[in-house]
């Protein structure tokens, strides 16, 4: 049997070259294509995020139904470090906490939408309850 597994997501940004920025910045991606509306960027273990220019201002509201945020792991405490400082660079009012073992860093993207990074990654400690921040 075969297993599946998360490759890509695509993110609606209100200005793209903007957006890649961030995500270059501060998860390291590296563009694949860019197009005038849309950028294919990957992770450095080949994580797709296609980023495309939203035709509309409408927001999603958090209790609107479908994926609310995606949430990234590393798997280095060092590397946390580095990408809490790149995130502060973007969001100075960057926080950061630790629950059960876990450590949070919680930001936002050039969007205004939340950007959250954990350690140590959950192939390295399964996770045991649900922390309220997703409640």
């Amino acid at each position: 049997m075969g297993s599946v597994r998360a490759a890509s997501c695509l993110i609606e940004v209100s200005d793209l070259d903007r957006s890649i920025r961030f995500y270059r910045d501060v998860f390291e991606c590296r563009i694949s294509i860019h197009e005038p509306d849309a950028a294919l960027l990957l992770t450095a273990d080949g994580f797709q995020l296609y980023l495309r220019v939203s035709q509309t201002s409408l927001r999603r509201n958090i209790g609107d139904l479908g994926v609310v945020q995606i949430i990234w792991s590393t798997d280095s405490r060092s590397e946390l470090d580095r990408i809490e400082r790149r995130l502060r660079a973007h969001y100075p009012s960057t926080h950061t906490t630790t629950a059960n073992g876990i450590n949070f860093i919680d930001g936002v993207d050039p969007d205004g939408c939340r950007v959250l990074i954990t350690y140590p990654h959950p192939e390295q400690l399964p996770r045991e309850v649900i922390d309220s921040r997703f409640r």
